[in-house]
Order: structure tokens, then sequence, then C-alpha cells
């Protein structure tokens, strides 16, 4: 008799035989994301999801190219803008 454990492992391999490469990195990266979950804060996980590192990437370059006002923080913006 199967342990219920088994029985999920060959669910997961059944379905990830019909997905494609990007899919399968996306698998990937989630399950690199379980493996380290513990260890982030859940009221941050927010920040290492792949939408919020790709805003931040933006934020760099924004910052990079001199397109932003200010230091980069709601300070610095509100010192530039003289509030």
């Amino acid at each position: 008799m199967k342990t219920s454990s088994n029985k999920i492992k060959e669910e997961i391999f059944d379905e990830l035989e019909d997905l494609q490469e990007d899919n399968l990195k996306e698998v990937l990266d989630f399950v690199c994301f379980l493996k380290v979950k513990k260890a982030i804060d859940p009221s941050q996980a927010y920040f290492w999801t792949k939408k919020w590192q790709s805003l931040e990437k933006e934020a760099d370059e924004d910052k990079k190219a001199g397109q932003v006002v200010g230091d980069g923080t709601v300070g610095g913006l509100l010192k530039a803008l003289k509030i």
C-alpha cells in the first residue's frame, strides 16, 4: 500500500510531464521558495515574489538613470520638493 506522500509525488510527476520548459522553471522556483519560506518572515514574503523583485529591479534602473526625484525615499522626495 502506497503512502499518502508517495501518491502525492506520483501526482506531481504526472503533472510535470506535460508542462513546457518555462512552466517547469516556475515550478522549480516555487519549490526553492517552499524550501526557504520558513526563514522568511511571512509579513515580508511579498518582497520575494517574482513580481516584486521585478519592480525592485525597475526602481534600481530608474535610480541609475537619474529618473528619481530625491534619494529614492519619501523623505528625500519631500526634501527635494521642499515640502
